[in-house]
């Protein structure tokens, strides 16, 4: 099954990824990404795989009324919560589902393209970054993240997931990291064409904390939400208990701080 295939969502799952998701992972990243992206008003904006839109809202905060984004994505479902938390001030942002290995705009149709935690799910990751390049104007500049390797609360997840679920849910689990290897990520961006480009690694902590309630918020959202939710509270606790085993020493007063990379690459036509 391609990683694409198995990071969709349904169901409740698009407006849980907003509500917990986005605060507490997603808009501190999507704060980071832009740090390095020159964003001036009046400018043409793409966020490929832009989920519930947070990278587009901060982006249309800060070009302006006088520019204009455009928020695209494969989910119809993230779309729809995405039109529903869609600013009022800034530049206006279309919300526009579509596929981004055959992006529906001409070429140089954009200043600068974003994608944020979604090009490690692509089936065919140089062809979506060639797309990018396509619609970018001469001189614009696509950004983008991507997780590095598992932090160990994710790993000590992972490993849960396998003893209380079952091994397919745990590698699914698992999908955001599958461009943790910089090398690779470099060799893609390389054969997108890009002469001129830049990847950045930042650590990143996520936070653990030790109750049913923060699980379930924190993997809610998540295309194995489902599973967790449907144990019952005996074995949710027992992985709750061995998720805490694995990050002893990583206790920060009332909860675990696993720290782990993010690649940012940024790169020029």
């Amino acid at each position: 099954m391609a990683q694409q295939e198995q990071w969709q969502f349904s169901g409740s799952e698009p407006e849980l990824y907003e509500r917990y998701k986005v605060p507490r992972l997603l808009h501190p990243l999507a704060l980071l990404l832009l740090e390095r992206v020159p964003l001036r008003a009046g400018q043409r904006v793409l966020d490929v795989a832009c989920g519930t839109g947070i990278v587009a809202r901060l982006a249309a905060a800060r070009i302006g009324p006088t520019g204009t984004v455009i928020g695209l994505d494969l989910n119809e479902g993230m779309l729809a919560v995405a039109r529903a938390h869609a600013p009022e001030a800034g530049a206006p942002i279309e919300w526009k589902q579509g596929d981004a290995s055959e992006l529906p705009f001409a070429d140089a149709a954009f200043d600068v393209v974003l994608c944020q935690q979604g090009f490690q799910f692509f089936p065919d990751k140089p062809a979506a970054l060639r797309q990018m390049r396509r619609v970018l104007a001469p001189g614009g500049i696509v950004a983008l993240n991507v997780f590095g390797a598992p932090n160990r609360y994710n790993a000590a997840l992972a490993e849960a997931l396998a003893k209380y679920v079952d091994e397919k849910v745990a590698m699914r689990s698992l999908a955001p990291y599958a461009l943790r290897d910089v090398d690779a990520l470099r060799a893609i961006v390389k054969a997108a064409g890009f002469a001129d480009a830049e990847i950045r690694t930042s650590v990143f902590a996520k936070r653990f904390e030790p109750s049913q309630e923060w699980l379930l918020q924190d993997t809610g959202g998540s295309p194995y939400a489902s599973a967790i939710a449907a144990l019952d509270t005996a074995a949710r606790a027992a992985m709750i208990r061995d998720i805490a085993a694995a990050l002893k020493d990583l206790w920060d007063v009332d909860s675990f701080a696993a720290p782990g990379d993010v690649h940012f690459v940024y790169a020029r036509k």
